[in-house]
C-alpha cells in the first residue's frame, strides 16, 4: 500500500516502526487491487511503498510483474479485459520489452538506500502511442517503492492492476568479470587468443557486424526491420586493417610500437549517404556473460579503450556538418539500428580544437563532457564507468582522471553460450525459444544481430552491441590498440588506477618484453633469434627498431640488439 507521513511526527513515527520490523531477504512491493491509469482524464503517477524491510546486501534481484487488464476501447483492444501478467503487455507493444521489467544489480556499498532501476518505455504500438517510466528502489529504512510515472496514453486506453507487484530480493553476485582484446592482427579477445597472460580473462567475444555467416543485413533509416539481402557484406573488414604503429606511421603506445586496428568509418566509402549501407559497418560485441549472469542485460558495466584520432579523422569531423562526432564509440541496440549512443565529438581544428565525450545524453541528467587531453594524433586511455541501474550516471575517466558524469544505458546480454535462445517470452518464462543448433554453429556460436526468430513474435537474439558503428555513418577511422570490458561499473579508484595508454594492455598485460628473445619463443634466446632479427632487419621491417627510436631500424638496433642478446633473459 502506498504510505504518505503527513508531518514530521508521523515520519519519525513510521520510521521507527520500520526499523524494529525484522528484515526480510525477500520483500514484495503490491499496489492494491484496482489501482488503475484512468481510461480518461489525468493520468497521475502511481507510487507505491512496502512495509516490508529487506536486509542490506552486496547486491540485489527486483521484478515488476502483476497481474493487470485493460480498460476504455483502445485498452480492451490493445491489452484485452482479462487479467494477464504485464509482462506479456508489454512484450506484446514490443518484442523482449519483458526484460526492462526486471534485473540483477551489484551493490557495492553493501547498504541501503539504493536506486534498482529506472526504465522509461515507449513508442508508438500498433498506431497507439504509449510511453511510461517504471522506478524501483529501496528506501533508506530498507522498505521497497515502486513507481510509475510520466505516463502518457492516448484517450480510451487505460489499464488495471488485478493483483500483485514488484518483488525485490538479495542477491550475492560473483566476481565482475573483465574481458579485453589486444587487436594483434585479429579481433580475438586475449582469452580466445590463448596467451598465458589472458588465461583468467572474460569470455566476452568480438566480431565484424557485417560477417557474411550471420545472414542478411536489416535495413537503413525507415527500413530499420526489414532484410535487404543485396547489401554488401564484409565490408567492415575491407575498410579496415591491423599493422604496426611504424606501419601506419604514427605515434608508439607508450613509446613501444605495437599491432594496432585501424577501424572502418561507420560508412561505405562507395556510396557513404546511404544508411543501409552504413547499417552493418563497425564491430559487435557480444558480453557472453549470461552463462553465469541471470540478468538478459548489462545494467552496470565498464569499457575501457586505448585510441588515437589522427588529424585527418579530427579534421574531418570538424569540418562536416551536424554533430562533429569523429568516434562512434557504442551503438548499444542489438543491431546498429540508430544514431550512436557514446561518442567523441571534436570542435575546432587539430592543434587548436577540442574534444567531449558522451553517453545517452538524451537520458536524464545526460550531458557531453570535456576532455581537454584528447588531442589529434595522441594516444589516450578513455573508460565509460556505467551505473545505470544504482545511480543512472556514466563517468568519464580520460588517462585516470575523472573528468565529469554523462548519461546511461543498458547492453542487451539475453544469449547463454551453453543453451543459445531468442531474445522473446514464452510460457510465461522469461527464457526464449531455442535457437536451433545448425543455425547457432552456423553463426559461428555468436549470436547474429540481424537474424530473428522465423515465426511470431519474431525475436531477435538481443545479445549484442556495436563498436564504432552508427547507422548515420557519422564518424571517422581511427586507431584503437585495447579493449576492456567488464560487467561491473568500476569505482573511481579502479578507473584511475588504469592510468594512460599501455602498448601491454589494459588489464591482462603482457610480460615486458626480452629484446634478445626476438621471436618471442619464450625462454632464454637462442641463434634463431639472430637469424630472424637479421631477416628483419634487412628487409626494414620496422620490429627491427629494437631500440624504439623510430622509423626504419639502423646499425645501432644490430648493436642493441646483441648487447640484449648476450645479456640474455630473466
Amino acid at each position: 500500500m502506498t504510505v504518505y507521513a503527513k508531518s514530521g511526527i508521523a515520519a519519525t513515527l513510521l520510521s521507527f516502526a520500520c526499523s524494529t520490523l525484522a528484515q526480510l531477504p525477500t520483500i514484495v512491493v503490491n499496489p492494491t487491487p484496482g489501482t488503475n491509469v484512468p481510461s480518461s482524464g489525468s493520468t497521475p503517477d502511481i507510487v507505491v511503498t512496502g512495509t516490508q524491510v529487506i536486509q542490506a546486501a552486496p547486491g540485489y534481484s527486483f521484478r515488476c510483474n502483476p497481474m493487470v487488464h485493460g480498460t476504455g476501447f483502445l485498452g480492451l483492444l490493445a491489452i484485452g479485459g482479462s487479467s494477464q501478467p504485464l509482462e506479456s503487455v508489454i512484450n506484446s507493444f514490443f518484442t523482449g520489452g519483458q526484460r526492462t521489467l526486471y534485473g540483477w544489480m551489484r551493490n557495492p556499498s553493501g547498504t541501503v538506500p539504493t536506486l534498482l532501476d529506472t526504465e522509461p518505455v515507449g513508442g508508438t504500438f500498433s498506431g497507439i502511442p504509449l510511453s511510461l517510466t517504471f522506478h524501483q528502489e529501496l528506501l533508506a529504512d530498507g522498505r521497497g517503492r515502486l513507481s510509475i510515472t510520466d505516463i502518457m496514453r492516448p484517450s480510451s486506453l487505460g489499464i488495471v492492476i488485478d493483483s500483485g507487484g514488484a518483488t525485490f530480493s538479495t542477491w550475492t553476485p560473483p566476481a565482475a568479470v573483465k574481458s579485453e582484446w589486444q587487436f594483434e592482427g585479429d579481433l580475438l579477445s586475449v582469452k580466445q587468443s590463448g596467451v598465458a597472460w589472458g588465461a583468467s580473462s572474460g569470455p566476452a567475444r568480438m566480431r565484424y557486424l557485417d560477417d557474411s555467416a550471420f545472414g542478411p543485413l536489416l535495413g537503413g533509416v525507415g527500413a530499420e526491420t526489414t532484410s535487404t539481402p543485396s547489401t554488401p557484406q564484409n565490408v567492415t573488414l575491407a575498410q579496415s586493417s591491423f599493422g604496426t604503429t611504424a606501419n601506419f606511421g604514427i605515434p608508439p603506445v607508450g613509446g613501444t610500437v605495437d599491432t594496432v586496428y585501424r577501424t572502418s568509418p561507420p560508412r561505405n566509402a562507395t556510396d557513404p549517404a546511404n544508411t543501409a549501407k552504413s547499417r552493418g559497418l563497425g564491430l559487435a560485441m557480444w558480453p557472453n556473460t549470461r552463462d553465469f549472469w541471470p540478468d538478459d542485460r548489462n545494467g552496470q558495466w565498464t569499457m575501457v579503450w586505448d585510441l588515437l584520432i589522427p588529424a585527418a579523422s579530427w579534421n574531418a569531423a570538424n569540418t562536416a556538418g551536424g554533430n562533429k562526432q569523429v568516434v562512434a564509440l557504442i551503438e548499444d541496440s542489438q543491431n546498429n539500428n540508430s544514431a550512436a549512443d557514446a561518442f567523441i565529438r571534436v570542435t575546432g581544428p587539430a592543434g587548436s580544437g577540442g574534444a567531449t565525450v558522451g553517453y545517452s545524453i538524451d537520458q536524464v541528467g545526460g550531458a557531453v563532457v570535456a576532455a581537454p587531453a584528447i588531442q589529434p594524433d595522441q594516444w589516450f586511455r578513455l573508460a565509460l564507468v556505467v551505473d545505470h541501474y544504482g545511480t543512472k550516471t556514466g563517468k568519464v575517466f580520460v588517462n585516470g582522471v575523472p573528468l565529469g558524469a554523462t548519461g546511461s544505458d543498458w547492453l542487451y546480454n539475453a544469449v547463454k553460450s551453453t543453451d543459445p535462445r531468442w531474445g522473446d517470452l514464452t510460457s510465461g518464462s522469461f527464457e526464449g525459444s531455442p535457437i536451433a543448433p545448425a543455425t547457432w554453429t552456423g553463426w559461428g556460436q555468436f549470436p547474429s544481430p540481424w537474424a530473428a526468430q522465423p515465426t511470431a513474435p519474431n525475436a531477435p537474439t538481443a545479445s549484442t552491441c556495436g563498436l564504432f558503428a552508427d547507422i548515420t555513418g557519422k564518424g571517422e577511422s581511427v586507431y584503437i590498440a585495447n579493449l576492456l570490458f567488464s560487467d561491473e561499473a568500476m569505482t573511481d579508484a579502479q578507473a584511475a588506477s588504469l592510468g594512460g595508454p599501455n602498448a601491454r594492455g589494459i588489464f591482462y598485460t603482457r610480460p615486458a618484453p626480452c629484446i634478445g628473445d626476438f621471436n618471442h619463443s619464450g625462454g632464454q634466446p637462442t641463434v634463431q633469434d639472430i637469424f630472424d632479427f637479421l631477416a628483419a632487419y634487412f628487409t626494414g621491417d620496422p620490429s627491427a627498431d629494437v631500440n624504439n627510436s623510430g622509423g626504419a631500424p639502423t646499425v645501432q638496433d644490430i648493436f642493441d640488439f646483441l648487447a640484449a642478446y648476450f645479456a640474455g633473459c630473466n
